[in-house]
């Protein structure tokens, strides 16, 4: 009791006030924590493998732009879509207007708030803000290739074969959250709960969309029909 007394008596500096205020709250959520000791640094802290497994998935998730939010209109992230974390509907946005050359303006003065419930008023600010947030137009140009192609390869093929749906299985998987497997009796685990329950199906649903992306009949579905 002494040692928590003493350590909550010590006078901890302040981070908050060094902080650089042209920081968005996005910016601060990507910033990972360095280790700031030789000994940290070489790894010789002790950390369980599992804790060590879970966390790379995690990272490899929020490289890819899911369990983010969208850079656009703030909603969640669905993946890095064309060089920027969005959800679909900024990014069937974005591939819409680059594809159809599509020209906007603004009826205000071009400083319209753009979030998940005002993203649909003024097009021309959300487009600006898509090429803010990183889109790129070659990569939907990139993109419309290589359904190209693989639309010919499909139908020189006739079907898919089921070495592609293994392969698009096996790419599927990568992100998929790792957790260790433990054998113990059922009756000791908890009772799932509605939460439980929900985080499940995304982690599931993400899987899902990222398994069908290889698929190149799905791909050249509408945006409405995937």
């Amino acid at each position: 009791m002494k040692l928590c007394q003493s350590i909550m008596d010590m006078d901890m500096p302040d981070y908050v006030d060094s902080l650089d205020s042209s920081y968005t709250m996005l910016e601060f959520e990507n910033l990972r924590v360095l280790p700031n000791n030789t000994e940290e640094a070489n790894g010789r802290c002790s950390m369980p493998a599992e804790t060590i497994t879970a966390e790379s998935a995690n990272t490899n998730l929020l490289n890819n732009g899911i369990g983010s939010l969208c850079s656009i209109c703030g909603d969640r992230a669905t993946g890095k879509h064309y060089g920027a974390s969005s959800c679909d509907g900024c990014k069937g946005f974005f591939r819409r207007s680059v594809r159809k050359n599509h020209v906007y303006s603004c009826r205000f003065s071009r400083q319209c708030v753009i979030d998940k419930d005002k993203r649909n008023q003024c097009r021309y600010c959300r487009l600006k803000k898509c090429f803010r947030a990183g889109m790129k137009k070659e990569a939907v140009q990139n993109e419309r290739d290589r359904i190209s192609i693989r639309r010919s390869s499909y139908e020189d093929n006739g079907s898919l074969s089921i070495s592609m749906l293994t392969q698009a299985e096996a790419m599927a998987q990568q992100y998929l959250p790792l957790s260790p497997v433990h054998s113990a009796d059922i009756a000791m685990k908890k009772v799932a709960t509605i939460n439980d329950v929900c985080e499940s199906m995304k982690q599931q649903l993400l899987v899902l969309v990222e398994w069908a992306k290889y698929i190149p009949a799905f791909c050249e579905l509408p945006l409405d029909d995937q």
